[in-house]
């Protein structure tokens, strides 16, 4: 850490807020030749960020870590990453926290990531929690930012029980994140929405306690999430908190920084709005003509949105200027037409494992009304949302 750096830290970290080393990392993710430097992320945890699939096969490349270094490299294109992971196989957070100095802090990181829960379940939960209290509060000594994982899913543990050991230690790391005020990926409630909308557990285990490419995906996906909204106040508002009654028609949010207005009504299950599901919910999916306004207030911005179960073109009319050059989205055979003021995205059916679209210049959106339309080419597309990813002004 630099001369700079240290008397920046000193000057805003005296509160040890999150906010404000995530603004720091962000900033540094941004720089560009020659004035950008390696930036550390340590992996800390037991054999699942190890990259453990079928022991003892591991397969790091399809594992959450390197997935994450791989979404991180799409918004940070001039980054340099070194991705580290100091995780063994069969390690509780006791014995983690023992080595957390020695092995993590000495790589001088830049961003820690904690997943130790799958293990914690051996252990008293007053011994966990003193284990995980000791990583945050070094950590947040050190001032650098953290990320807490709640644990993916095994065979024997059931996320709908409150009552489950694993259920128990997620929920433990939900009052850790609030209490410390750090980041807190919440893999376990993703992983419980995924089962509940149909995806068997066992469709994302490789095997009883460790997930296949499926479960990583889910898992990366979450802690991408949480990284990016956690370095910006960004909010992201998830599916099931839209009215899903089959008869509204508009829905603003608690901020009032997004007004929604759909032609259809709002429909879905678990973490999904705009059900696809099948013939019968077809009437509350997005599909033929029927279109979504949403409504940015002045000083907000929409950063992108999630998508489901879809297999549509959505034409996307508003922009004022031509974002060509700025928009991002979930393949290559998106187009924007300049003529038309339209972005129109192809996807492909995703087999349920959701794909993200992002603004890459969100200030593109500040104050627009975007008009959302669903067209295709056969009566079985349809488009399902899991969520709008916005910062509020």
């Amino acid at each position: 850490m630099d001369k700079l750096r240290r008397l920046l830290v000193f000057l805003v970290f005296s509160s040890f807020l999150m906010a404000d080393t995530t603004t720091l990392i962000d900033a540094e993710l941004r720089k560009k030749w020659p004035k950008n430097r390696t930036v550390n992320i340590v992996f800390h945890g037991h054999s699942v960020p190890s990259g453990y699939h079928r022991t003892p096969r591991v397969k790091p490349f399809e594992s959450y870590p390197h997935l994450f270094r791989q979404a991180l490299a799409k918004c940070y294109p001039h980054a340099v990453f070194n991705v580290i992971t100091t995780t063994i196989g069969g390690e509780n957070s006791v014995e983690g926290a023992a080595r957390f100095s020695k092995d993590v802090l000495s790589h001088r990181p830049d961003l820690i990531l904690i997943d130790y829960a799958l293990n914690d379940r051996r252990l008293p939960i007053d011994d966990v929690k003193k284990a995980w209290r000791a990583m945050i509060d070094e950590a947040k000594a050190s001032q650098i930012p953290l990320i807490l994982i709640t644990p993916t899913g095994a065979t024997d543990a059931d996320f709908s029980n409150p009552a489950d050991p694993l259920t128990i230690r997620a929920e433990l790391l939900r009052k850790l994140a609030r209490e410390a005020d750090v980041m807190l990926a919440d893999v376990s409630s993703a992983w419980l929405a995924a089962i509940k909308s149909g995806t068997p557990q066992k469709d994302l285990l490789s095997q009883s306690n460790h997930p296949n490419p499926r479960g990583h995906e889910i898992a990366s996906s979450v802690i991408t999430q949480t990284f990016l909204t956690g370095i910006d106040g960004s909010v992201i508002v998830r599916a099931d908190q839209f009215p899903r009654d089959g008869m509204v028609q508009s829905f603003t949010t608690t901020d009032r920084q997004l007004s929604f207005k759909t032609t259809n009504t709002f429909g879905g299950k678990f973490d999904i709005v705009g059900d696809s599901g099948g013939d019968k919910s077809g009437n509350i999916a997005w599909n033929g003509d029927e279109q979504l306004e949403i409504k940015i207030a002045p000083s907000a911005e929409l950063k992108g949105f999630g998508v489901r179960w879809s297999r549509a073109r959505i034409a996307i009319k508003g922009f004022d200027e031509n974002p060509s050059a700025v928009i991002s989205s979930a393949d290559q055979n998106s187009a924007w037409d300049e003529e038309s003021k339209t972005l129109t995205i192809k996807l492909q059916w995703d087999h349920g494992e959701g794909r993200e679209v992002n603004f890459l210049n969100p200030t593109a959106t500040r104050g627009k009304t975007l008009t959302f339309k669903f067209k295709g080419d056969t009566p079985g597309w349809k488009t399902s949302f899991t969520g709008f990813h916005y910062r509020p002004g």
